[in-house]
C-alpha cells in the first residue's frame, strides 16, 4: 500500500534544522573531537559526506542523497577478478556488459523441484519468530533454512559472482520477496552502501566506495514476468548515486519520496526471470518493479555478496531500517563466507561448509563453522 504523503516540516523547524546541521560541517571541517556528541549527531559527522551536507541544507531539508554517493569505475584492464569453473565463464564481452549496464542474466541454476521446496519452506519460515531477530520477517532468513544456504552456494552463481567481485565471497544479507495477486508497485531507488536505511550509519563500510563492492543475486522462485511484477531497471543508470526529494505519491514500503532523474519508460527494461534463474546486479541501478495484475503470485529471493575486505555494521549493536519500520539486534548476525578465505578478519565470519542441493521430503543439512 502506497503511504500518505508526509506533512511537510513548518520553515522555522527546517531553519532549526539547518542550523544544527551547519554547525555539524563546521565541527566536521574543523576535524574537532567527535565521541561525546550522541550517536546520531557522531553518525552525521562520521558517514556523511561534504554533498550530501550541500544537498540536504541548499535545498532547506527537502531533497537529499538517497545514499552515500559514489560512482562507480571501470576496472582497466576489463578481465576477470577471479580464475572459475569453465562452465561459467564469462565472456569479454558479459563483462562489459555488466559494466555498461548493471546487471547480468538471467542464468539457470535450479529445478522445479528444488524450488518448489525452497518456496514452500520459506512461506513457513517467514511467519514464524527470526532467530536472529526475535520477530517474523523476511530479512536474513539464510540464517533459518538450512536449504536456502544451500541456495546460496551454488557454483553457478558463486563462478559467475567470483569473475566479477574476486575470489573470495561473502553473504552479509538475504531478503525474501512475496508479492501476492494484486500486490503494489516497488518505486524507483538504488542503493550503495546502505546508508539509506536510517541515513546516519552505513551498512557496509568498503576501503572504496567507487569501486564494485557488492553484487545482488536475485532467485525467481516463482515465474517472475511483466504481469505479476517482474523487477524493471535502468540500464547504466549504476554509475552515480541519485538524490531524493522527500514526500510525493510514490511509496518505498513504509517511506515516501521522488527519485530525481529523468524517468523515461522506454528506456526501461523489464527483467522477466524464469523460476529457477537467477540475475546478477548492482544496487546502483535503478530498479523497481511494477504492481502484480496477475491471479499468482511472485516470490523470489535475494543475496548480497561481498569480498572480506568490506566491513559490516561495524560497531553497531543494532541496525535501523526506517523503511521497513524495524530495528535488528546485531547480536547473533556474522558474515557467511561461502567462497575462497577471510584474509582480512574485519567482521564476526562464519563459513558455510557445502552439500549439493538436493531434492528431498526433509530438510537438507548444512554445516556452517
Amino acid at each position: 500500500m502506497i503511504q500518505p504523503t508526509p506533512v511537510r516540516r513548518p520553515l522555522w523547524i527546517r531553519t532549526l534544522l539547518v542550523a544544527g546541521l551547519a554547525f555539524l560541517a563546521v565541527w566536521k571541517a574543523l576535524q574537532l573531537p567527535r565521541r561525546k556528541w550522541p550517536q546520531p549527531m557522531r553518525g552525521i559527522l562520521q558517514n556523511w559526506t561534504w554533498g550530501m551536507f550541500r544537498v540536504v541544507m541548499g535545498s532547506w531539508i527537502t531533497r537529499a542523497y538517497i545514499d552515500q554517493p559514489c560512482t562507480l569505475r571501470t576496472p582497466q584492464p576489463l578481465i576477470p577478478k577471479a580464475s572459475a569453473d569453465p562452465r561459467y565463464a564469462l565472456s569479454p564481452s558479459d563483462l562489459q556488459f555488466f559494466y555498461d549496464n548493471g546487471y547480468l542474466g538471467p542464468y539457470p541454476a535450479f529445478s522445479s523441484g528444488q524450488i518448489e521446496q525452497l518456496a514452500r519452506s520459506l512461506m513457513l519460515r517467514r511467519t514464524q519468530p527470526s532467530y536472529l531477530y526475535g520477530f517474523p520477517t523476511d530479512r536474513d532468513l539464510h540464517f533459518e533454512d538450512d536449504l536456502l544456504l544451500e541456495f546460496l552456494a551454488e557454483p553457478a552463481i558463486l563462478e559467475r559472482a567470483a569473475q566479477l567481485l574476486g575470489p573470495d565471497l561473502a553473504c552479509w544479507r538475504s531478503q525474501v520477496f512475496l508479492k501476492p495477486p494484486g500486490g503494489s508497485a516497488i518505486q524507483w531507488h538504488q542503493a550503495s552502501t546502505y546508508m539509506m536505511e536510517d541515513y546516519l550509519e552505513p551498512a557496509l563500510h568498503p576501503p572504496d566506495r567507487n569501486e564494485l563492492f557488492q553484487l545482488t543475486i536475485w532467485i525467481a522462485l516463482d515465474d517472475a514476468t511483466r504481469e505479476n511484477g517482474c523487477m524493471q531497471a535502468y540500464p547504466g543508470s549504476h554509475k552515480e548515486i541519485r538524490t531524493i526529494r522527500f514526500g510525493g505519491n510514490e511509496g518505498f514500503y513504509k517511506v515516501n519520496f521522488t527519485l530525481e532523474f529523468e524517468s523515461r519508460p522506454e528506456d526501461a527494461v523489464s527483467l522477466e526471470v524464469p523460476a529457477g534463474h537467477f540475475i546478477l546486479f548492482s544496487e546502483r541501478v535503478i530498479h523497481g518493479s511494477g504492481p502484480n495484475t496477475s491471479t499468482k503470485r511472485r516470490m523470489a529471493v535475494n543475496f548480497r555478496l561481498i569480498p572480506p575486505n568490506v566491513r559490516v555494521y561495524p560497531d553497531q549493536r543494532t541496525h535501523r531500517a526506517m523503511h521497513m519500520g524495524q530495528v535488528y539486534s546485531l547480536d547473533r548476525w556474522s558474515l557467511l563466507l561461502l567462497r575462497g578465505e577471510d584474509r582480512y578478519e574485519l567482521n564476526k565470519t562464519k563459513r558455510l561448509h557445502r552439500q549439493p542441493v538436493t531434492e528431498v521430503q526433509g530438510e537438507p543439512t548444512a554445516l556452517v563453522s
